[in-house]
């Protein structure tokens, strides 16, 4: 085996930060199965975050490929299967990985790699975020956010929980992707005026933060739950202590997806997310997939807004 591949790295000043070049062939803990990556998937925040990595710094959660190496301690997948992983050190995006067990599920017969590789940090998000609210069934939850990647996955799986799904976006022309996606009712507004009047809410689901949270959270019912996962408007909003209160037992939440797989492994996550999606009762919403040579142009017009839900990259 060469000693070096090819490997994503950061350039700050590139257009989408990121440019192929070369790397070191990671060296495996005793936990750890060397994958040969097939597919890879973007994420706002790790792109975004780039921006402010040294020149040269690797990158990458989501690949999807098959076991080169099984893991030195017998653990996990056997050398030939196929895998799907999200990475913690987020050093993913090459053509060998070094992917913890616990972060690794094996792929089912009928799933494709480009359409695995698309749902670990996404998916886990959607998933995790959504079970720390309870009692969804016949219940309202708000989205927000929800053309991303995560809010897509949120939308479904809110869906499947039993949940009339408020989505809010926005532009008019995303409306028709988060209705197939499950949405019940679509706010259109970028600073989410009018979500009070759709609530009240058990589960609100944001990724947006600044006026639209702001907008949110005086609908938030009482035993309600709003779990704020990203902030991509505004990393501040207004919190309202007088509904609060009223509320008796509402609560804010944050999530991170980091905290979250010490509590569950996200093996089990994507087990379960791997079964729906084999089940065909999860879509990851695919509007973009290209060669990975062109990830720094994919990686501008996603982050310009261009692709509605998961993009994805493929390896020679």
């Amino acid at each position: 085996m060469n000693d070096d591949m090819k490997a994503a790295l950061i350039e700050p000043e590139a257009p989408g930060v990121v440019t192929l070049g070369r790397a070191s062939v990671p060296q495996c803990n005793s936990d750890e199965a060397l994958v040969r990556v097939r597919a890879i998937s973007f994420n706002r925040g790790e792109l975004a975050m780039g921006r402010f990595k040294p020149a040269g710094s690797r990158i990458g959660w989501d690949i999807a490929g098959v076991v080169e190496r099984r893991a030195a301690d017998g653990t996990g997948p056997d050398e030939g299967a196929r895998v799907v992983g999200f990475l913690p050190r987020a050093n993913g995006w090459a053509e060998l990985a070094a992917a913890p067990v616990p972060y690794l599920s094996v792929i089912p017969k009928g799933v494709t790699d480009q359409t695995a590789a698309a749902l670990p940090v996404a998916g886990l998000t959607a998933l995790y975020g959504l079970e720390r609210g309870s009692r969804q069934l016949a219940q309202r939850v708000l989205v927000t956010g929800a053309s991303g990647g995560v809010g897509l996955f949120a939308c479904q799986l809110a869906k499947a929980m039993g949940a009339e799904v408020v989505a809010q976006i926005r532009k008019p022309e995303q409306e028709d992707i988060v209705r197939r996606a499950g949405a019940d009712q679509v706010v259109v507004d970028e600073a989410g005026a009018g979500l009070a009047e759709r609530g009240p809410y058990r589960v609100i689901f944001d990724g947006v933060g600044g006026a639209v949270l702001s907008q949110a959270l005086p609908a938030l019912a009482g035993g309600g739950v709003a779990v704020v996962y990203g902030v991509t408007a505004k990393d501040s909003a207004e919190l309202g202590l007088l509904p609060l209160l009223l509320s008796g037992d509402a609560a804010v939440q944050g999530f991170n997806l980091y905290h979250e797989a010490r509590v569950e492994a996200p093996t089990r996550g994507l087990d379960r997310l791997l079964t729906l999606v084999s089940a065909g009762r999860l879509d990851p919403f695919i509007s973009h997939t290209a060669d990975w040579t062109q990830i720094g142009s994919v990686a501008a017009d996603f982050l310009a807004r261009k692709h509605h839900g998961k993009v994805v990259l493929t390896l020679d």
